[in-house]
């Protein structure tokens, strides 16, 4: 530690039901504000199978993620981290956990429409681009795959 600063504490679990209503309400707030999306897109109905998780920076709610079930595959999104702890790897460091448990789970790939700076960092996972890029909203997504066996070769896991 230099000057006096305190090592930051981070961590990513799976959210709770009680805490779902600030969960939603973080993510809502920043792809609403960066990106246009409508707050109502963040809700993912029950019969996807959501699974919400949240970082947590020094205990304060600090960036999101959610896997769900669509069309028989497992995808991932709703990814956020706190404009004030980009830079940090926090995103990677969020991601790399919720994978690391999803996979544990025993699914098998995961699906996901990433925005550019994303991208990046599920390359570095072992994801490979399954599709063109296309306009969502304020920005281009591109569609990924990421597998089980892939994301272990790449993370040492």
């Amino acid at each position: 530690m230099q000057n006096g600063e305190r090592e930051m504490r981070c961590s990513v679990r799976r959210a709770e039901q009680a805490e779902m209503q600030a969960v939603l309400a973080f993510a809502a707030q920043i792809f609403a504000d960066e990106q246009q999306i409508p707050r109502e897109m963040n809700v993912i109905p029950a019969e996807k199978q959501p699974q919400w998780f949240c970082m947590e920076q020094d205990g304060v709610l600090a960036g999101t993620a959610a896997v769900y079930r669509e069309g028989g595959r497992w995808h991932m999104g709703r990814i956020t981290v706190a404009p004030s702890l980009r830079g940090q790897h926090r995103g990677t460091f969020l991601m790399k956990s919720v994978l690391t448990e999803v996979f544990a789970q025993g699914v098998d790939n995961i699906f996901l429409e990433a925005r550019d700076a994303t991208v990046h960092i599920l390359t570095g996972f072992g994801a490979e681009i399954a599709g063109e890029s296309f306009a969502f909203y304020c920005g281009n997504v591109t569609p990924m795959i990421l597998t089980r066996t892939a994301f272990l070769q790449h993370t040492n896991g």
